[in-house]
């Protein structure tokens, strides 16, 4: 999101190339009639120098049809009229080749667009607009790396950015905060009672800025001018929209696996406190009752040294006192953040279950951190956190198009995902477990949106 509180300033002035006519030009174009447009069509399709009649004849047209268009097309600088003959400009062809394209009813405004709009400035200026080394090889390739890669990097670009003007600032964040992440230019011009020349200014400027780009949606009777944020962006916002997870609809038929947020801290440090007046013993008839989690009890007490095992004894160690004398939640964060500390109740391979991965797992929760209780085969969808050496979500040029992708997981990375919100953050108090309707699910408690957040 663009914020007002802005502080960070490109060095660049739309005065360093001919801006002002090529507001104009935009101007002019959004208000060509659909005559207009069939006639520029068939000049930037037709040879740099063409006679009158045989534009006409190509559009089944005669010349005082034709004239007309091509005399405004004239004034716009992409033509000359010499003789009976339209004389073509070949660097403005291609400015109206790129601008032709936001009439189209596929065109997306994205990289390939976004290409083409720096080509309007002399290149030996875009370095200083965008603080590039002088000695880059490929601009764009350049813009791409420091702006625009992830969206961690754009978005602290977003954060940082200094528009220079509160009514170009207000206009991206209109955008941003819309439903459909697009709003009519006509609404606009409305609320910030400016003129058409004013605000095509200002386009212009998040445009170069890579915050908001220009399209056209064709209604029943005319073209509508639609700003949104350029096309690979709005796709990954939506796309995160899209994979909202969906709180339960009635919490109250969850079943939990222990009655409160730390109950795993609280069942360690019973143990403790039975194992400090005197040894517990470990023959398989004291573990019968809930067998598997008394298991996984003893064996976190014993990797963070609070007991061991003596002839098939649980003893305290010295280091269980001051561990009970700590408040519930400092005993959850000495567990969370304890060195020895890992998941043992799934077997997961040596290279899942390094440092970095749990905790890389462990920022899926995120994206659910105010949710409350969610499905984990709902939630999993959602997930796009960078695992090990997967990539995070990166924008690649993926054939013709432009992409933000996603990382994809194996099935032992989800079984990682998996263990790490069931038993890691849970035994830490971070997360709650159950089931509902037979399902598993969990929810990020106080404690854990107090950490994550």
């Amino acid at each position: 999101m663009v914020e007002s509180t802005l502080v960070k300033k490109n060095k660049f002035s739309l005065s360093d190339y001919n801006y002002q006519k090529d507001i104009e030009n935009r101007l002019l174009m959004a208000r060509f009639s659909p005559l207009d447009f069939t006639v520029l069509e068939e000049i930037l399709f037709s040879p740099l120098k063409t006679p009158l009649r045989k534009i006409a004849k190509n559009l089944s047209l005669n010349d005082t049809e034709v004239f007309p268009v091509l005399e405004k097309l004239s004034k716009m600088g992409l033509l000359s009229i010499e003789d009976d003959s339209v004389v073509i400009d070949k660097t403005m062809r291609k400015y109206f080749e790129t601008e032709m394209e936001k009439f189209e009813s596929d065109f997306k405004p994205g990289m390939d667009f976004l290409q083409n709009l720096l080509k309007k400035v002399p290149i030996h200026i875009l370095p200083i607009w965008y603080a590039l080394p002088r000695t880059s090889n490929n601009i764009f390739e350049s813009i791409v790396e420091k702006y625009l890669l992830t969206p961690q990097i754009f978005q602290r670009y977003l954060l940082e950015l200094n528009l220079g003007d509160p009514v170009v600032t207000a206009i991206a964040q209109d955008v941003f905060r819309s439903p459909q992440l697009a709003i009519p230019a006509s609404a606009l011009l409305e609320k910030y009672q400016i003129s058409e020349e004013q605000l095509e200014e200002s386009l212009l400027l998040l445009e170069f800025h890579f915050v908001c780009c220009v399209s056209y949606r064709k209604t029943e009777d005319r073209l509508e001018k639609m700003i949104t944020p350029f096309h690979e962006w709005r796709e990954y916002l939506s796309l995160l929209k899209t994979t909202v997870t969906a709180s339960l609809p009635d919490p109250s038929k969850v079943k939990r696996v222990r009655p409160h947020d730390f109950s795993f801290v609280e069942d360690m440090s019973t143990l403790l406190h039975q194992a400090k007046k005197q040894p517990i013993s470990l023959s398989t008839e004291n573990l019968t009752e809930n067998a598997s989690y008394n298991e996984q009890l003893i064996r976190k007490l014993q990797l963070l040294k609070l007991a061991e095992r003596a002839c098939d004894h649980l003893k305290a160690t010295e280091a269980a006192t001051e561990w009970l004398d700590m408040r519930i939640e400092n005993r959850a964060l000495y567990l969370y953040r304890h060195p020895l500390n890992k998941i043992t109740t799934v077997g997961l391979p040596s290279q899942l279950l390094t440092e970095k991965m749990i905790r890389d797992a462990e920022k899926s929760v995120i994206r659910v951190l105010h949710t409350g209780w969610v499905l984990f085969e709902d939630f999993v969808p959602g997930v796009i956190v960078s695992l090990g050496e997967h990539p995070s979500v990166t924008l690649k040029e993926c054939g013709k198009q432009w992409k933000y992708l996603l990382p994809s997981y194996t099935p032992e990375e989800l079984n990682l995902l998996h263990a790490v919100v069931f038993e890691g953050l849970f035994e830490a108090g971070i997360t709650t477990i159950g089931t509902y309707e037979g399902k598993e699910c969990f929810a990020v408690t106080a404690f854990g949106q107090s950490l994550f957040g």
